[in-house]
């Protein structure tokens, strides 16, 4: 065990001394605070409703003013023409311009998030609009506006938990999905590096004649590899609970936003990140022995990462299976987002550590007998 501890220290040594793979290891997971509170930032003003400037070619009313306001807080109106409103519009100078012919038609760029929004809130407007109308024509008619209509009444019963919102579970997911990520392309990196490249470089033919197995030599490395993603994701988890804080307390949309950061929740996180990093981890050697030169090793294990970004997929799509927590580093994210986020249970918890030790036990055989064969080790 004692010449497994070398060789780990040999190869840390070696990892650090390298830039490219300080950079990976220490600066790669600071890109997750950023991305939390840029994007947390970003959703806040795709969410505002408020300061928007339309142009149009008649004059508003006060009553549809109060009606538009009501929808949109802080609408700016700007009377022109039309030829006047599309200048204006092409220069920037105002978000979407209404010109009224026989009909009201709304010119605006949908392919924007703001353009989307504006549409969305002057139909509403005009749906606002045509209720007052209908309101006015029935009562010069003698008819009670409510009884025609109001006939249908409903309510939102919001079965929402608590601080989530489609927007806070998606931050929150994607930043656990890239949490994954940043593990897996650590391991990737690292293997690819301290096994392809000793091999091309024939120094993993040096190790050999020391007196050292393939096995202590391999479970060495492993650990190396192990100890770097460890430290990336600690290092993501540390600077992203400020970062969650830093949006919640500076936004009105995740200001519910709650997050299970306790003691244990932490504590099984770091279980979970040890747990993928040693999968990861003896995947990228196994790969990596298949590989003859540092590039063919490259491509070999570059699809691990796809594999971090399942979950990302599945929440979007909205799919909930057992099944997901028994795909290898898939089920990693999975269960994270559990853990902060979602409602932690104890069957999902057991099928993610039994299945991810049964991956890595299995493949850890194969990466025993495949470094005895010389034709991995050349």
């Amino acid at each position: 065990m004692n010449k497994v501890f070398i060789t780990c220290r040999k190869e840390l040594r070696a990892i650090f001394r390298d830039k490219k793979f300080v950079s990976i290891i220490f600066l790669m997971p600071l890109i997750i605070p950023f991305f939390i509170i840029g994007m947390g930032f970003l959703y806040e003003n795709i969410d505002s409703t408020e300061g928007y400037k339309i142009g149009v070619n008649y004059e508003i009313s006060e009553e549809e003013k109060t009606i538009f306001n009501n929808i949109a807080k802080d609408t700016e109106f700007v009377y022109k023409s039309n030829d006047e409103l599309k200048t204006l519009y092409d220069e920037g100078e105002i978000d979407a311009y209404i010109l009224k012919n026989e009909s009201y038609d709304l010119y605006v760029d949908t392919s924007a998030t703001k353009g989307l929004t504006i549409s969305s809130l002057v139909g509403g407007y005009f749906e606002a609009l045509n209720t007052e109308y209908a309101k006015g024509f029935l009562i010069e008619k003698g008819y009670d506006p409510d009884s025609v209509l109001n006939v249908i009444h409903y309510e939102l019963k919001d079965q929402a938990k608590e601080g989530t919102s489609f927007f806070t579970n998606f931050l929150i997911s994607f930043s656990l999905v890239y949490l994954v990520m940043i593990i897996t392309v650590t391991a990737m990196n690292t293997s690819t590096d301290i096994i392809a490249g000793e091999k091309e470089r024939g120094t993993f033919e040096t190790l050999l004649t020391f007196p050292i197995t393939s096995n202590e030599i391999i479970g060495g490395k492993l650990m190396a590899i192990v100890c770097s993603c460890i430290i990336s994701a600690v290092i993501g988890i540390a600077t992203s609970i400020p970062a969650f804080a830093i949006v919640k307390n500076n936004t009105e949309m995740f200001k519910t936003m709650h997050l299970n950061t306790s003691f244990v929740n932490i504590l099984l996180a770091l279980v979970v990140v040890i747990i993928v990093s040693c999968l990861v981890g003896v995947i990228s050697i196994f790969l990596c022995g298949k590989a003859k030169t540092f590039k063919e090793a490259q491509s070999k294990v570059s699809a691990l990462s796809f594999m971090s970004m399942i979950p990302m997929f599945t929440s979007l799509m909205e799919v909930s299976s057992d099944v997901l927590y028994m795909i290898p580093i898939a089920n990693a994210g999975t269960i994270l987002n559990d853990l902060f986020v979602g409602e932690m249970k104890m069957h999902n918890m057991l099928i993610f550590v039994v299945s991810s030790i049964l991956v890595t036990v299995i493949v850890t055989i194969y990466v025993s007998k495949q470094y005895k064969d010389e034709k991995a080790l050349f």
